[in-house]
């Protein structure tokens, strides 16, 4: 019935899910239960398509120059309500660049880790200038929040 499946749906989530990391307007973020470099964002407002854009955003960086920037994908479910993606650590603020790449447009240090030394955008469903398009020039930046 009906109830046994939404259990199952439960079981399944917290296979997958441990701790609730960060969320957002439209998304939750967990730790990832069987890997502890990889965080499960959860879209709550299915109308976003955030996870999707990222999906694909990460799928047309793959394997360029400028893939260095960005947090990888791993999965995806078939609806892009569940995504995986690599985890960073929270920097200190000397880590922050002054200078980073055009095609980014939100400096909300919140929206950016680190992976190894290296820092990233974690979250980039939404940020993106496609009027530059994926260019490789830098410029100054400002970063904001905490």
């Amino acid at each position: 019935g009906m109830s046994e499946n939404q259990s199952a749906h439960r079981e399944a989530f917290w296979l997958l899910c441990g701790d609730r990391i960060d969320y957002g307007m439209s998304r939750t973020v967990h730790a990832c239960k069987f890997n502890r470099e990889w965080v499960v964002k959860v879209e709550t407002e299915a109308s976003q398509f955030q996870n999707v854009m990222e999906w694909e955003t990460w799928h047309r960086v793959k394997g360029t120059a400028l893939a260095k920037w960005f947090a990888p994908c791993h999965y995806i479910s078939d609806c892009g309500i569940i995504l995986i993606q690599s985890r960073t650590r929270q920097p200190q603020d000397r880590e922050y660049p002054g200078r980073m790449p055009v095609f980014f447009t939100d400096f909300k240090r919140t929206n950016y880790g680190l992976l190894g030394r290296r820092l990233v955008c974690h979250d980039y469903g939404t940020s993106l200038i496609t009027e530059h398009g994926l260019s490789h020039r830098l410029r100054k930046v400002e970063w904001w929040g905490q």
